[in-house]
This record gives structure tokens, C-alpha cells and sequence, in this order.
């Protein structure tokens, strides 16, 4: 390992030195004594790691001296990094991009195949027991609401897998009223906590600014509902702060649960639960432990291979001494293990003797680690900087890797990245798996607490995470920390200058969880302790400016993110100093006006994030300068063609460009020729873009005049026939029937907002795939009929006639009559969800007399719809299980008994008129709300 550590420290030492003979460039003042000073005492270092390479992890001196040996490597960096800054700040001047590192070589076999692991071995007496106990009516505690039952057992054994498969029970489902699942983990921070809850229960949270505020908040929510709550990882024994917390919840009606995961029978007994609803959770079976093993070391396996190293496999799956996840990790490593001897070897490792109790406790996941190739080994390591329950996204995980240097590479460091994400799944490294809705690929995961705890093992001299409170403001970090992690739960945020003097600090995090907090009070300097900085994190901690010299002192700063910080108006010019940034945060920056004009000497960057950035009025000329520029998830077209800002023939022609999955195209009606939006089209169908937004006008033109080339315009922006969903706002044209539209056979959901003009519709009832559809705000249109529902019109010399046309997808084919088959049309096969809002003109709403309509429709929403005369027919076809109407023609007694509408709607169990007649699960009620 130091060897290869050493190697890897090596290189680009000589590849600098070798750069330095070649560059004819001035270089900060003592850099090149700097460099040969460290390459002179990492050869010692390495001299001495020779003569102690064999030595056991255990052994204190084999720490230090790779410690020593981090520390040195950290300087080399920072040494290196300053003399490439002064290079790029040279070629920058000269308008050269600069080139970048070589890759190191892949080790381990490639597979694209990830293993969901889903079977859950050995707990069904314990989910039926658990089940039991939530369902049971005896209060089992004394008459007390909520009754608490507690999960107790050791970290890995399964205990939050247990308390999943009783939440997600159908049984169990039907038993609340209302259900919540929270992540607690230490500290016991009873505002974030409050605020999980309160977002599980979608209650309100406006003006909440204290934990008393929160807490009557619940408390109303919940009062006489029967609730499940589960709060996972619970470690606090402080029974003051336990009473406080718990007091709304006794608002809750007769039979509502608390249930509690926790390592720490104090816990359970500082809750003063009765011992018959304590659950100690046992470690599994051997055979159970095989059971997960087996799953995953012979993944891809054949029969031969699995009767070979069976024998080995199970003497190895042993220890797991019933601990699943420890199963699961090691099944993990040994798929990659191809021979025998790999296998015996990791049974006969010395790691399970070591006289270190921690590493013995971290020995199958310590075996893991040590397997990985470096890479994986740095980005693994790096996940310590965060919370415990963090959610890591994967491309913002990937992109953090990159600024801290790990993802060297030619081209695509983002390629790297995304397998090195896939080898720590396959690993079972991480879990929780969130996944992509489109493609099913990983976009979000979480890490065990006794994985994030070997992570933190590993690092315990880099990284440190600190809670910031009332009692402890300004905390001093001592030593050489590396990565910093502030968690902030005070009403004022005060940037901690006095703890970095140090000037070592790669990574700055800061997380808010007081939402109602002061905003980040940010120092005009900082004399230079965050100079080496890398990475820098403050999303969502109300920055409303930066301060410029802060901002310069940042010059190797890679990855920043300022993101939901929606009183920030603008950013100052330095930041277009920032020459090695390669990502760019500023999604959800609702006040920003402008990006700075100098952003054309960003000549690394590489992801750039605007989304929600809804005061911006266009995007400045120099972006259409960033070679290195890939992602990018909002277009903003300005208004008469400013030359300020960028063109789309600018944009269209840098190669690497790719509009994000979800893109916004913002000020679509700027554009001013068929060309402009050609060029336009030519960028939105790169990547895979499956979310789209474009719109053409603000709200404020709603009522304005027709634009008489709107739909050519509209029509030349074909956008990727994968499209999944799309909306369109602000269109002033008089047709909304471009060709690609039913040529969009994957899209979803389909809305139509503040489009005023139009009065001809697609055959919308033709999209195959469409399952939600709104439209809101139209003065024009005033009936639905045949043409939307996916009737076409054909027309002779002769006579007009209508005929239905579909795809093959969309009919089926009945028994031929007379001469010929007759195509039975479905229209809307798949349309679940359907509104209309403030439709002022619309008055007749017809379906498809020889055709099945909406068989899939389960909603339906109408609201400011004044002149709509009548519901169709049709309706009474559906399986419509929810109407909402406010805003009709016909009186709302019309909908009930005898009135006309009522046989269109009579079957539908849920209903609400006008806000005053209520039918809820097939009875009519008087409205609550």
C-alpha cells in the first residue's frame, strides 16, 4: 500500500519538474526550492516505509510514519497546485486552456452488472413479532400515547431493515392514519428533527422560527390521528431533552406507535419503557448469514465455480458472527475474488487476530477497503465529511472527487467517476439506493453508520465534523484537519475564522439546519487560511453577498457551491478569477440578476448549475469561450439580442455541451429567426434529456398580442423523442399542433401553462405513454373534442370525412365486419391525472363516439372553468375515483340525486363541488375544511 502510495506521489513530482525545465514561466517566489525539498524527504519516508512494509496495521509506529507520510503528500499538493495555478494564470493571459493529467491504469475486471439485494434471511419471526406488537390493541404501557417500542441490538445486525419491512407491511399500512419515518443519528438536533417530521407529515412550516413553534405544529397535525413514527438510530440518553420532544405526541389517538431503533438499551430505558416491549434484536443464524453471503460473492457464478469455493466460503461467511451487514460486505469483496488461493487467503488474513479491538470490530469491512484500488480507496475515505444519514447525489459526490484531484484523467474525469460510484455499490459499500425514474440507473445512496464509522477511522487525522451551538460558537480544530464539516443548529451563523489558521483545509462544508437562522455572516478575509482550499460548501445558509477579497483568496478553489441561497443578487467579478473551478452551484438563487461578464477565463469549468435562477436575463458572452463547459441545466435567451450575452450559435457550437436530463429553456419567444432556433434544437437533443421546460414568454404578456412567428418557432424546437415530460408557458401562437408533438411516444406528463392564444389542439390522445395532462390559462379554446382526443380529419375533392388514426400501440383490432376489420381507437390509453384551470372561453368538452376514452383516468380537476356547459358522457367509463370542480356553468346541485351531470359522476367515490358538497369513499358529507 505505501509503496503504491508512494508511486502514485512520485509522478507527478517528476512530471512538475520535467514541466518546470520546459515552461519559460515565473513562478511564485521559492517554488521550485519547495518542490525539491519535499521530493528529498518523501524518498526518506519511503526509505524507511521499505523497511516496515510487513509490518501489521496494528502497530502504532506503521501509523505514524503514514501519517507523516499524508502529511507530506498534502504539502506536495499544495505546492504542485500553486505552481500549475501560475501556469494556467499565464496561459489564460495568453488564451491557451490548459491540458490535464494522464489516468491511472484500471485494476479490477470490468462488469456493468449491480446486485439489488432484496431477500431480507432470518427475520421473518421477528417482522411477525413486531407486526404484532403495532397492531395490538392493549396499550402494553400503562395507557400511555404514543406506546414506544424499542429496536435494540448491535450496529449491522439489521435492526432499521426490520423496522422497513414493518413500516411498508400492507397490514400495518392500514392501521395509521397517518405514518412517518425519520432518520435520527447523533447529535439528537431537535430542530432538524422536528423539521424531518413536520416534512413527512406535509404540514406547514411558514413562520416557524422556534422548536416550540415546530413542535405545536406537529402536535396539531397529529391530534386524535393515529400515527406510526419511526425515529432510526437513536442514541441520545438525555431524558430533559427526550420529554420535551415527546410531548405533542401525546396528542395522538389511542393506538398510535412509536417505534425506535437504537445500539443502547439506556436509551430504551431512559424512555421508561416496560421490558415486555423492548425488542432485542438477535444476531442471525449461520445458515442465514451463508444465505447473504452466497447471494453475492457467486453472483455470475457457475455451478462449478460455486461447488469449488464453497467450502472456503463458508468457513469465511462464519465470520459475520451473525451480523448481516457484515455478510453483506463480505459477499461483496469475494465476488471479485476469481481464485481459490484469493479466497484462502482472505480466510487465513492475519486482520482477524489483530490485538486492536476496533480493528478487529472494522476487520470484514477493513478487508473490503484493502481491496479496493486506490482510487476507490481516496473517494470511499472522502464520504466521512458528511453527516451520518447523509444522502450522497451521486454526480455532486463525483464532482466533489474531481476537485479534490482524484479523477485524473485525459478527457472524462466524470467516466471515472461514475464507475469508481459502481465499484463501491458492488462492494456494498453504500445502500439506500435512490434511482433514477428514467433509466433506473443509481442517483443516491446513503452509508451505513458503521461503514461512515470505519470512513471516519480512516481519516481521523484529516477530517473532523463538528456540531456549532449556542454553548460551543467558535470551536478550535486542532491539528492538521483537512476536511472541515461544520453542522450549524444556532439563529446566527458566524464563519469560523478563528478555528482555520492553519491554512491546511482542502474542504470547507457548512450544513444550516436552523432554515429560520441569520444568514452566514461571511469575513471580508480570512489571511489566508482557506488558501489551499479545494472544495467549499454553503448551500441554503442565506448569503445574500460575497466578499470579494474572500472570494480572490480562493485561487485553487475547484468545486463551489452557493446553492438555495435565494437572497444572493449577484456574485462579484473575482469569482471569474477562480481559473481551476470546475463546478458551479447556484440552482435555487432566486434574486440573482446577472452572472459576472469576466466568466469566459473560467477555463475549467466544467458543470454549471442555474436552475431556479429565475431573475437572470440571459447568460454573458464569455460562457460560449468555456471549451471545458459539459453541463449546463438553464438556457436563458435575451431579449433583443444583446451582445452581452451569449448567442445560440455560441453555445450550439461548443462540442462537450449537454443540456442537463431536466433542462429549462428560458425566453423562448426571444428568439428571432427559424436559424436561432435551429441552433437551439441542435443543442436540446444532445445527452439524454428527458425533463423539459420551455418558456417563451412571462406571465405579465398573458393577455398581450398574437407573435405571428411563434409557431414556426416552436415548430423548429423538435425536441428528443425520449422526452418523458414537458411544459410549455407563456406561447402566444395560435396553434399548438407541431408535428413532433404525437411523435413523442415516451412522454408522461404534459402541461400547458399560461399559453392564452391558442385554439387548435395536437391529437394529444394518441401519446401512448401520457399519463398526466394540464392546462391552465387559455382565453381562446373553446371545445375539446375529436381533434384532441386523437380524431384526425381527412379531406377529398368530394366530400370531408373524420376518420380515427393511431400507432399500432394505441388500437386494438376487433373482428372484421362485412368486407372489412374495423381498428378500435383507445384514446388516452394510459391517462391517469387531467386538469384544466382558468379556461375562460372553453364551453363544449366531447369524447370519441367509436372509441374507448381515458379507460386509465383515476382524476380529474377543473377550476375556473365558468363556461363549460357540461361533463362528457364518456366520464361514466372511467374508473374515475376523484373529481374536484370549482367554477361551473350548471348549479352544484346538478351533481347530486337527479341533476344531470350525476350519471356521469354517480360511481365516483370521491368528490368535492364548489367547496360545499363533499363525497368521500362513496358518502356524501358536509365539507370540513
Amino acid at each position: 500500500m505505501a509503496d503504491s502510495l508512494i508511486s502514485v506521489l512520485l509522478d507527478p513530482i517528476i512530471s512538475i519538474t520535467t514541466e518546470f525545465l520546459i515552461q519559460e514561466v515565473k513562478l511564485v517566489k521559492g517554488v521550485k526550492q519547495e518542490v525539491s525539498s519535499l521530493k528529498s524527504t518523501l524518498v526518506a519516508i519511503k526509505d524507511v516505509l521499505e523497511g516496515t512494509k510487513k509490518k501489521q496495521l496494528d502497530d502504532p509506529r506503521f501509523r505514524r510514519w503514514l501519517d507523516q507520510l499524508r502529511d507530506v503528500s498534502y504539502d506536495i499538493d499544495n505546492v504542485l497546485d500553486k505552481w500549475n495555478t501560475e501556469i494556467l494564470t499565464s496561459e489564460i493571459q495568453k488564451q491557451n486552456a490548459p491540458a490535464a493529467a494522464p489516468a491511472p491504469k484500471k485494476k479490477r475486471r470490468e462488469t456493468t452488472s449491480l446486485v439489488d439485494v432484496s431477500e431480507v434471511y432470518g427475520r421473518d419471526a421477528d417482522k411477525d413479532y413486531l407486526i404484532s406488537k403495532l397492531l395490538c390493541d392493549n396499550s402494553g404501557h400503562a395507557g400511555k400515547v404514543p406506546v414506544i417500542i424499542p429496536l435494540v441490538g448491535m450496529g449491522g445486525i439489521g435492526k432499521t431493515t426490520l423496522a422497513q419491512l414493518a413500516f411498508n407491511d400492507d397490514k400495518v399500512k392500514t392501521k395509521f392514519n397517518v405514518r412517518a419515518w425519520v432518520c435520527v443519528s447523533e447529535p439528537f438536533d431537535e430542530i432538524g428533527i422536528a423539521k424531518a417530521i413536520r416534512q413527512e407529515l406535509k404540514a406547514s412550516f411558514r413562520d416557524l422560527h422556534t422548536l416550540q413553534a415546530l413542535l405545536q405544529r406537529i402536535r396539531e397535525s397529529i391530534e386524535g390521528k393515529k400515527f406510526l413514527l419511526v425515529l432510526d438510530d437513536v442514541w441520545t440518553e438525555d431524558r430533559e431533552v427526550w420529554e420535551r420532544f415527546i410531548q405533542p405526541f401525546r396528542s395522538g389517538a389511542a393506538g398510535s406507535r412509536m417505534l425506535i431503533t437504537t445500539r443502547k438499551h439506556k436509551v430504551a430505558t431512559m424512555m421508561d419503557v416496560p421490558t415486555p416491549m423492548i425488542i432485542n434484536v438477535e444476531l442471525l443464524s449461520e445458515e442465514h448469514c451463508w444465505s447473504i453471503f452466497s447471494q453475492l460473492a457467486f453472483f455470475e457464478r457457475n455451478g462449478e465455480e460455486r461447488q469449488q469455493l464453497e467450502e472456503i466460503g463458508r468457513k469465511i461467511a462464519n465470520k459475520c458472527k451473525g451480523l448481516p451487514l457484515q455478510a453483506k460486505t463480505l459477499g461483496g469483496l469475494m465476488r471479485f475474488k476469481e481464485t481459490k488461493r484469493d479466497w484462502e487467503d482472505v480466510l487465513s488474513d492475519k486482520i482477524w487476530e489483530s490485538n486492536d479491538e476496533k480493528i478487529k470490530h472494522f476487520a470484514p469491512f477493513l478487508l473490503s477497503y484493502y481491496d479496493l484500488p486506490p482510487l476507490e480507496k481516496r473517494c470511499f475515505s472522502y464520504c466521512s465529511v458528511f453527516p451520518k444519514d447523509y444522502e450522497f447525489r451521486r454526480d455532486e459526490l463525483i464532482e466533489m472527487w474531481m476537485s479534490q484531484g482524484y479523477l485524473r484523467s485525459d478527457e472524462n474525469p466524470e467516466n471515472r467517476g461514475q464507475n469508481c460510484f459502481k465499484n463501491l455499490i458492488m462492494q456494498s459499500l453504500f445502500q439506500d439506493f435512490r434511482k433514477d425514474d428514467d433509466d433506473g440507473s443509481i442517483v443516491g445512496c446513503k452509508m451505513h453508520d458503521i461503514l461512515h464509522d470505519l470512513a471516519q477511522f480512516l481519516t481521523k487525522n484529516e477530517c473532523s465534523t463538528m456540531k456549532v451551538d449556542e454553548e460551543n460558537t467558535q470551536p478550535h480544530i486542532v491539528g492538521k484537519v483537512r476536511h472541515l464539516t461544520l453542522l450549524f443548529t444556532t439563529d446566527r451563523l458566524e464563519f469560523p475564522t478563528s478555528m482555520l489558521n492553519e491554512g491546511n483545509l482542502h474542504s470547507l462544508f457548512i450544513f444550516n439546519s436552523n432554515r429560520s437562522a441569520s444568514e452566514l455572516r461571511l469575513p471580508h478575509q480570512t489571511s489566508g487560511p482557506l488558501r489551499y482550499l479545494r472544495t467549499l460548501s454553503m448551500g441554503e445558509c442565506g448569503i445574500s453577498w460575497l466578499p470579494a477579497q474572500l472570494i480572490r483568496q480562493l485561487r485553487h478553489l475547484r468545486y463551489l457551491d452557493l446553492s438555495d441561497n435565494s437572497r444572493l443578487e449577484e456574485l462579484p467579478d473575482e469569482v471569474c478569477d477562480l481559473c481551476n473551478l470546475q463546478t458551479l452551484r447556484l440552482s435555487l438563487c432566486f434574486d440573482l440578476k446577472r452572472l459576472p461578464e469576466g466568466m469566459g477565463r473560467l477555463v475549467n469549468l466544467r458543470h454549471l448549475y442555474i436552475s431556479g435562477c429565475r431573475r437572470l436575463k440571459g447568460l454573458p458572452k464569455g460562457i460560449g469561450r468555456l471549451a471545458q463547459l459539459r453541463t449546463l441545466d438553464r438556457v436563458v435567451i435575451a431579449e433583443n439580442n444583446h451582445e452581452e450575452y451569449v448567442s445560440m450559435g455560441d453555445l450550439e457550437k461548443m462540442n462537450h455541451l449537454q443540456l442537463e436530463s431536466a433542462a429549462d429553456i428560458i425566453g423562448c419567444g426571444n428568439l428571432k429567426s427559424l436559424s436561432e432556433a435551429e441552433e437551439l434544437a441542435g443543442l436540446m437533443i444532445r445527452g439524454n434529456q428527458v425533463h423539459l421546460f420551455l418558456r417563451f414568454h412571462l406571465a405579465v404578456h398573458y393577455f398581450n398580442e398574437m407573435v405571428s412567428n411563434e409557431f414556426e418557432i416552436l415548430e423548429a424546437l423538435q425536441p428528443r423523442p425520449s422526452l418523458k415530460s414537458l411544459n410549455i408557458f407563456g406561447y402566444r401562437g395560435a396553434s399548438l399542433s407541431p408535428n413532433w408533438m404525437t411523435s413523442l411516444h415516451n412522454l408522461t406528463h404534459l402541461k400547458f401553462r399560461s399559453c392564452a392564444l391558442f385554439h387548435t389542439f395536437p391529437p394529444l390522445g394518441r401519446l401512448p405513454s401520457l399519463e398526466e395532462l394540464t392546462i391552465i390559462e387559455n382565453r381562446e379554446l373553446r371545445k375539446i373534442g375529436g381533434e384532441v382526443m386523437g380524431i384526425t380529419t381527412t379531406t377529398s375533392s368530394t366530400s370531408t370525412s373524420s376518420r380515427i388514426s393511431s400507432s399500432d400501440d394505441d388500437i386494438n383490432v376487433a373482428k372484421g365486419r362485412g368486407g372489412g376489420g374495423v381498428h378500435h381507437f383507445i384514446s388516452f390509453p394510459k391517462l391517469k391525472r387531467l386538469s384544466f384551470g382558468d379556461m375562460l372561453r372553453w364551453e363544449e368538452w366531447e369524447g370519441c363516439e367509436s372509441a374507448t376514452n381515458m379507460p386509465c383516468l383515476h382524476s380529474l380537476t377543473i377550476n375556473g372553468c365558468g363556461s363549460l356547459k357540461s361533463l362528457p358522457e364518456f366520464l361514466k367509463e372511467t374508473p374515475l375515483q376523484h373529481l374536484n370542480i370549482d367554477e361551473f356553468r350548471c348549479s352544484a346541485k346538478s351533481f347530486r340525486g337527479s341533476g344531470k351531470e350525476w350519471t356521469h359522476i354517480s360511481h365516483v367515490p370521491n368528490i368535492k363541488i364548489y367547496g360545499d358538497y363533499v363525497k368521500r369513499d362513496g358518502n356524501w358529507i358536509e365539507d370540513e375544511s
